[in-house]
């Protein structure tokens, strides 16, 4: 009987399930396939089959079935969705919604393009690890996003040979979809307006493109109009817990600020429970500000005002150009610059 155990570099091909099995290999493929009923296959075939195929550990050769199929790689195209596991899942949603929005009910884009969606993600900053990311063997479409400095330098400087689109990132050579640069300074005006002059902004490391941009504008027009500059809270990390502990630390040392700019709703959650723990009310004590990453913002307590990009419409034009790419090969990157909105609820008074 052959040994259950094998080298990771050992693939169970249909042979091995049939020789572990005692059966044929017409058999075994009928049963992998879920075709045992029509070929007259009896349980207790299907039942060993199947016995042997987990004990060996099978795994399907996606690559040979795709072959096998006829489909050839221009019409059917899987599509990535590339981000780091620090980042939220939010914007995918989106951009899932977004692409279905551009196909036909069947799935079939104009050109007779079928799609398969998957979900890629990377440790922050360890993008050039990625299996897959420099040949395409996993899949020959991107649209990526949530990349640190690191991240974008390893992009500058490699050819990714396959249809790429950045979200929220502006890097040479690619196609991309950003936000307005100016999104901090807008939040500046929300809190400044609301007659706060000791704001903060609260952001993690490391910062992104983008994150960097929100900081920077924000700062300048807070400085702009004070005539000094804003304070800054900086978390070890991007997410909530790290939020929390920043925020928890700038007010145990007695620091006051009556305005904040989180420049991440899941920061600005963050920011929410260490100002409550300490006594202080929103927005009585201090005015919040955040993006408008989370869908949920409109439910924190109290809801969050927020300045920053539709997420759907980031999907859209992402959606769009990669579309494009696909349909019209050859064609030089587009920068898309989206407006920022601002939506003002009861963390500023509104």
């Amino acid at each position: 009987m052959a040994k259950a155990k094998r080298k990771t570099s050992e693939r169970v091909t249909v042979q091995s399930i049939a020789d572990h099995a005692g059966v044929s290999i017409a058999a075994v493929s009928s049963v992998l396939n879920n075709r045992q009923v029509e070929r007259r296959i009896s349980a207790d075939t299907v039942n060993k089959i199947r016995a042997a195929s987990a004990k060996l550990g099978y795994l399907p050769n996606i690559s040979a079935r795709r072959l096998r199929s006829g489909t050839s790689q221009k019409n059917n195209i899987v599509l990535a969705f590339v981000t780091s596991f620090e980042a939220p899942l939010s914007l995918a949603n989106h951009l899932i919604m977004a692409l279905r929005q551009l196909v036909d009910g069947d799935g079939r884009g104009s050109n007779g393009m079928t799609f398969s969606v998957m979900v890629e993600m990377f440790p922050a900053g360890q993008l050039k690890d990625m299996p897959g990311i420099l040949t395409g063997d996993h899949f020959n479409a991107a649209i990526i996003t949530n990349t640190t400095p690191e991240d974008d330098q390893f992009l500058n400087r490699s050819h990714l040979p396959y249809p790429v689109v950045l979200v929220n990132r502006a890097i040479p050579r690619y196609s991309c979809v950003v936000e307005d640069p100016e999104a901090g300074g807008l939040a500046a005006g929300a809190l400044l307006r609301g007659r706060r002059r000791n704001p903060a902004v609260l952001h993690g490391t490391p910062l992104t493109q983008t994150t960097q941009n929100r900081v920077d504008s924000f700062v300048r027009a807070a400085a702009g109009q004070l005539g000094r500059p804003p304070l800054e809270i900086v978390a070890g990390k991007l997410s909530e817990t790290a939020a929390y502990d920043a925020m928890m630390r700038f007010l145990a040392r007695g620091e006051r600020i009556d305005g904040l700019y989180a420049v991440t709703d899941g920061m600005a959650l963050g920011a929410y429970h260490a100002i409550k723990e300490k006594g202080l009310g929103i927005p009585g004590d201090i005015a919040v500000v955040g993006v408008g990453d989370y869908d949920i913002s409109a439910f924190f307590d109290p809801p969050l005002s927020v300045v920053g990009v539709q997420r759907s419409e980031l999907g859209k034009e992402a959606s769009r150009l990669l579309m494009r790419q696909l349909e019209e090969p050859g064609l030089p990157p587009l920068k898309v610059e989206i407006p920022v909105d601002s939506i003002m609820r009861a963390s500023t008074g509104a």
